[in-house]
């Protein structure tokens, strides 16, 4: 059994593929099953799954490998043990080989809650997600559209989150002025500088309240 090529290099989204060259030495016809390593069957598969191989000869199967554009698997080498497992053979075949998958920034973020309600001051939570397969960084700031109304902060300044995981933050808002009446409503704003990825704006409502009900 050999791989060709053993090592391969593929980028999330992408097809990659690995010939399976198996040959037959012994003096009898056999039929073989070809399998991927357990792990990594969400993103690699066999064609044909078996074959016959009958003395003397060699049938090439192909193992393909197709990884997401998510978080697993993560970015760098993966050791693939591809196994060829003759029927009525105790022992099978084994061909070692290592797929390299580039990494994949991805980065989301959401205000929780959207609109919030007071009379002076509220608080939200950032939340970064990495939809990515390597560790993102973002450093966080706000924005105040109102030109000065408000006074936000973001605590902490930086957020970092693993493939797949979040990572979150506590924005705080204050109304620089009482509100005497009615309702007014203005923007938050989250400025996330991811690191390697796009960045992002995410955007809620704070509507202050007055101390009076609108006539």
């Amino acid at each position: 059994m050999e791989l060709v090529p053993s090592a391969l290099a593929v980028e999330p989204g992408r097809l990659g593929s690995m010939k399976v060259l198996l040959t037959n030495s012994g003096p009898e016809a056999c039929d073989v099953a070809v399998e991927v390593p357990t792990g990594e069957r969400d993103w690699s598969w066999v064609h044909p799954e078996s074959c016959s191989v009958t003395p003397g000869e060699e049938v090439v199967v192909a193992v393909f490998f197709k990884p997401a554009c998510g978080p697993h698997p993560t970015a760098g080498s993966h050791a693939v043990d591809i196994v060829a497992r003759a029927s009525g053979e105790a022992v099978a075949a084994q061909g070692k080989g290592t797929v390299d998958v580039a990494p994949f920034v991805d980065a989301a973020g959401t205000l929780d809650p959207m609109v919030a309600y007071d009379p002076m001051a509220t608080s939200y939570t950032f939340t970064l997600e990495n939809r990515g397969n390597v560790p993102v960084t973002a450093a966080l700031s706000t924005d105040d559209p109102s030109g000065g109304a408000l006074e936000l902060q973001v605590q902490p300044a930086r957020l970092s989150a693993e493939p797949g995981r979040s990572a979150t933050a506590t924005v705080q808002v204050q109304a620089r002025k009482k509100l005497k009446r009615g309702e007014h409503t203005y923007r938050v704003c989250v400025l996330a500088e991811v690191e390697g990825g796009s960045d992002l704006r995410i955007e809620g409502a704070f509507r202050q309240q007055g101390l009076k009900p609108a006539k």
